[in-house]
């Protein structure tokens, strides 16, 4: 099913769903046999997905007659207000891209607005790979500039991508989430990421489940896919798992390559933690171990053996705060 047809399904089913809802005022026949049309977000995503393909049409018209297509300084454009991908350092397909507008120059246009704030700058709707290349490369950025407003470009921005098939899981769940945080309506989020509604309230799930911290310090993981994101983010809801993630992040030998990076941390946090190994506190003058000291997360317990009275850890109690007090002495005294 192509992205239109998938959308347009989206929309007549909800049409349906309107059309064969019973009629609240029975006097009210004659109109209740008339069939409704689908009024709020749903039919302004319709119109607005017409408008964007009427932009591509005009695009590709563009570019048919070499017209239209102004060639910008990349310094005077900005990202979207909503980053859609993980820009990783070795991105293999972003240098194969840059070598090609090097060699052969840029062949296809970005899409661009003219900032809503900043006056004489402009802001991508699609295309941020190129416009990042051409500023590394010192030259022109080629670019279609269209007056739209932000849903439009969020749009437009995740229909481009979900065209070329090469977000990956976690940044299409990312994407959403942080359209979400923006109050983006979830219908505009389902045309823009061509999914649906149980597939997009699974990933901004996940995506409010792993730290965004996380999620950007393993990568992209081009081959992890859903079910294994899925996996992490219920690991990472156990307490202390986030510290062992952060350790595994943080060396410096761990691979750059996203995909091994992932898995890494998935091995790491489906093991159970390891323990320390309680140590002996205390021994009997014959040098057997009569209580075992351990750290247990963060507490420090203490296990007598069962050759110990439990007449004798009740003493004890009773002598706590003297030995407390001793404590303390001993630990000011110790002081420079």
């Amino acid at each position: 099913m192509t992205r239109r047809s998938l959308i347009k399904s989206m929309i007549e089913e909800q049409l349906a769903v309107a059309n064969s809802a019973p009629s609240a005022e029975p006097a009210a026949a004659n109109a209740a046999s008339q069939p409704r049309t689908l009024a709020g977000p749903v039919r302004a995503m319709g119109l607005t997905l017409d408008k964007i393909e009427d932009e591509a049409r005009e695009l590709k018209d563009a570019l048919a007659r070499g017209q239209n297509v102004l060639e910008l300084d990349p310094g005077q454009v900005e990202p979207s207000f909503v980053s859609d991908r993980f820009d990783t350092a070795n991105d293999e397909a972003f240098m194969l891209l840059k070598q090609s507008m090097r060699e052969h120059g840029q062949e296809v246009p970005v899409l661009v607005r003219p900032h809503p704030v900043r006056e004489g700058r402009f802001q991508l709707a699609y295309g941020h790979r190129r416009w990042r290349a051409a500023r590394e490369l010192g030259v022109k950025l080629r670019a279609v500039v269209r007056d739209i407003d932000d849903q439009a470009l969020i749009l437009a921005q995740g229909l481009e991508n979900s065209a070329r098939k090469d977000l990956t899981y976690i940044e299409r769940a990312m994407f959403a989430r942080a359209l979400e945080d923006r109050g983006t309506d979830r219908t505009a989020i389902m045309m823009a990421l061509s999914t649906d509604k149980t597939e997009l309230s699974k990933m901004i799930s996940v995506a409010r489940s792993i730290p965004e911290a996380i999620a950007r310090g393993i990568g992209p993981a081009p081959k992890a896919g859903r079910r294994r994101w899925l996996d992490l983010a219920d690991h990472l809801a156990r307490s202390g798992v986030q510290d062992r993630v952060a350790r595994v992040l943080a060396d410096p030998d761990l691979s750059s390559d996203s995909d091994i990076r992932f898995l890494r941390v998935l091995t790491t946090v489906s093991q159970p933690a390891r323990t320390a190994r309680p140590r002996p506190l205390w021994k009997s003058r014959q040098g057997k171990a009569l209580a075992h000291l351990s750290r247990e997360g963060g507490r420090a317990v203490v296990r007598f053996e069962p050759a110990v009275s439990p007449d004798f850890a009740e003493f004890l109690g009773t002598r706590l705060d003297a030995l407390f007090d001793e404590f303390q002495q001993l630990a000011k005294s110790s002081e420079p």
